[in-house]
Order: C-alpha cells, then sequence, then structure tokens
C-alpha cells in the first residue's frame, strides 16, 4: 500500500497521458472487442438505432453539492428521443412509473457492449460518460461538476458537457439526425494514440517494481515508450 500511495501521489510520474486511466486500463481496444451479441440482449435488431441514458442516485461524496437532469426533463428526453432511436435506461435509483419501460435489462456485465453499439449516450455521471469516450461513442454529459478527465475528452470532439439540460435534447436530436457528421472512430483513435497504454504500463511497473519506480522517478518520460 506505501508504493501505490507514493506513485499516485507523485506528480513528477502521473502525467498527461494517463489521464482516464481506469477507463483506458479495461476499454483499450488492446483488451476489449465489443460483442454483437448484445442486440440479443436488448432485443433489436443491428438495423435498430438506440440511445442509453444514465442517471445517477447523487448520493456519493463527490455529488455533494451537485446536480444533473431534473425528473421533468429525464421524461421529455425519454419521450422526444425515442422518437428517433430505441431509448434505454440505467438508473442508480429508482425509476418513475412511466420512465420504468425504458429500464434496460442486460446483465451488467453486457453493459459496455451496449454502449459501444450505442448511436447516442446521455448522462449524469462521469465515469461511463467517459467511458464512451473511449469506445467513440456520441455522448452528452450533463453535470454542473466537470471532472479531469471528461474536460480531456471533450478536447477530442468525444463528449459534449452541460451543465444544466438546455441544450441537451436539441443536441441528442441533431447527433442522431446527423450520425456522421463527426467521426466519432476516427476522433477516438487521435484520442488514443495520445495517450499510453496503462495496462501494458502497470504490468511494467509492477512486474519491474522496485527498479521500474526508480526509472520513473528519474525519467517520466518512460511512460510514452507504452503508446
Amino acid at each position: 500500500m506505501l508504493f501505490w500511495g507514493q506513485f499516485f501521489l507523485d506528480r513528477t510520474i502521473i502525467g498527461c497521458p494517463l489521464l482516464h486511466c481506469l477507463e483506458l486500463c479495461y476499454l483499450h481496444p488492446d483488451y476489449f472487442a465489443p460483442d454483437p451479441s448484445i442486440y440479443s440482449f436488448l432485443g433489436i435488431s443491428k438495423d435498430d438505432k438506440y440511445a442509453i441514458f444514465r442517471f445517477v442516485a447523487w448520493h456519493a461524496t463527490h455529488d455533494i453539492g451537485t446536480r444533473g437532469l431534473s425528473v421533468q426533463m429525464k421524461k421529455k428526453l425519454a419521450t422526444q428521443i425515442s422518437k428517433q432511436a430505441k431509448v434505454f435506461i440505467s438508473s442508480e435509483g429508482a425509476l418513475p412509473d412511466d420512465l420504468k419501460q425504458y429500464q434496460i435489462k442486460i446483465p451488467p456485465e453486457k453493459m459496455h457492449d451496449a454502449l459501444a453499439y450505442a448511436s447516442l449516450f446521455i448522462g449524469e455521471g462521469g465515469t461511463m460518460v467517459s467511458e464512451c469516450a473511449m469506445l467513440g461513442t456520441p455522448s452528452i454529459y450533463v453535470n454542473t461538476f466537470t471532472p479531469g478527465t471528461v474536460q480531456d475528452q471533450e478536447k477530442y470532439g468525444l463528449i459534449f458537457s452541460y451543465k444544466s439540460s438546455e441544450g441537451v435534447l436539441e443536441k441528442g436530436r441533431e447527433i442522431l439526425e446527423n450520425p456522421n457528421t463527426l467521426n466519432w472512430q476516427e476522433m477516438r483513435n487521435r484520442m488514443l494514440s495520445e495517450k499510453i497504454d496503462v495496462t501494458a504500463f502497470m504490468v511494467w511497473l509492477i512486474e519491474n517494481y522496485p527498479e521500474s519506480f526508480q526509472i520513473m522517478k528519474e525519467n517520466p518520460d518512460h511512460q510514452y515508450k507504452f503508446m
């Protein structure tokens, strides 16, 4: 534990290429490939467009003082977006009765497959929207707090971030109406080309510790060998 605390607190080691390290660890294309059988789990065909909404419960410590979509806006989004795509909702909290029809019902381990093939994602949580960026899925983030990972992914055009619900529906409609306006996979690949393979880096770091730690202390740019 001393090693991990020392490593993550040492700002001379953690650099820009390590941003979104958690999402990169398990969604890097070298380690994750989406399974198209997800369409069967969702009960739709491969030709069907679908959107995924993610609502948080706002009970976490990091949610204190933040907010996202109102219940009224959630209902409006579901009603309007469902005119263009099948809507599935993942929610930490209980859904109102009139939104339960949209609740996604798949095994938890299939969620990343569902995100990968979605035509649109709208969410209040930073983790899942960052995962979508890693997968090249068009994403809208709605939260008064914007974490550094989301800010970085915004620079690549992978996420549209909103502090309130104003403009969210319009942007969602725009994305669904013009799916080829932006090349999401191209933007995703550009981002990945500027990030290291965090999994490979961490394996090397652990297997070669403490020598690896000393190497990073003396030459933080060694991390770039894992790009």
